[in-house]
């Protein structure tokens, strides 16, 4: 199974008859251990640990960052400073004993007193608004782990492809082997050959065998099969794995350039080329597995 590391998740609940509206998101990148950060609303701050327990229990790997918003589902309820009226009501009676004023008093009068009228946030107590916040932070990490899941799936299926023509690829470079042999013994007798120099057969036997010790890729090939077959076992695993592709993918970019450089023919060259594509897209991709 593989996971990929890149996802979002989000959950929305109302909170009555306060009247607010809580909203948790959840998204996450990659990266090479699990690391998790909280943004919370001031009346949860001591609940951050707590969050980040839950996300342990849910992701292996990945950068995450978990947000809690809460805010007024109808927007602020407007209130009455009843404080502040007593006060004016007071001052413009005594005005009025000193200083005759015959203005009434109307609403847009009112409205122009600093501090008559005022927002008034809606309050919940802390360990309700915790229950809320808790379960939607659990529907908000099922959200993303489906995300996850879902481009995992889609990452796996590339993966397979790339495997089977790298595979592709090794096959035909193990079919140039045998014949690496024969071309350089002909070669060999050839310039012979062209300099009218009677071959020694000791002497030519020695140079095909240095050549084939030298430049023989049999066990590079075998390795990279295995490489290929542990990498497909662990594709087919139960869980997400991305350090384990990691590693094997070095080992299978290892392989490759060894047989490369040890090559010494145009085609199986051209081969290697091609396979070397591959494992680095592999490589980029198992970046994002968790």
């Amino acid at each position: 199974m593989v996971n990929s590391m890149t996802g979002q998740g989000r959950a929305v609940a109302p909170i009555k008859p306060e009247g607010l509206r809580l909203t948790v998101e959840v998204h996450s990148l990659n990266h090479r251990y699990l690391e998790v950060s909280v943004k919370l609303p001031d009346q949860l701050a001591g609940y951050e640990e707590k969050i980040k327990q839950v996300i342990k229990e849910n992701l292996n790997r990945g950068s995450v960052s978990v947000t809690v918003h809460l805010e007024e589902s109808n927007g602020k309820r407007l209130v009455l400073a009843q404080e502040v009226l007593d006060d004016f009501l007071h001052l413009l009676k005594e005005l009025r004993k000193r200083v005759p004023v015959s203005e009434e008093i109307t609403p847009e009068l009112l409205f122009r007193i600093p501090g008559l009228i005022k927002e008034e946030s809606r309050d919940v107590e802390t360990a309700r608004l915790w229950k809320y916040t808790k379960r939607l932070v659990d529907r908000a990490i099922k959200d993303l782990v489906r995300m996850r899941r879902a481009e995992g799936r889609n990452l796996e299926k590339d993966l397979r492809g790339r495997l089977k023509v790298i595979n592709s690829n090794l096959s035909a470079v193990k079919r140039r082997i045998p014949g690496r042999i024969k071309k350089k013994r002909a070669k060999l007798l050839e310039l012979l050959e062209e300099m009218k120099i009677e071959p020694d057969r000791n002497r030519l036997l020695q140079e095909v065998l240095y050549f084939s010790e030298r430049f023989d890729i049999h066990e590079e090939c075998v390795r990279l099969e295995n490489h290929i077959k542990l990498f497909r076992e662990t594709l087919r695993a139960k869980e997400s794995n991305g350090r384990r592709l990691n590693f094997i993918t070095q080992e299978m970019m290892k392989e490759t350039n060894t047989i490369g450089s040890k090559a010494n023919d145009t085609a199986i060259t051209h081969f290697v080329i091609a396979m070397k594509e591959e494992v680095e897209k592999i490589r980029e991709q198992v970046q994002n597995v968790e």
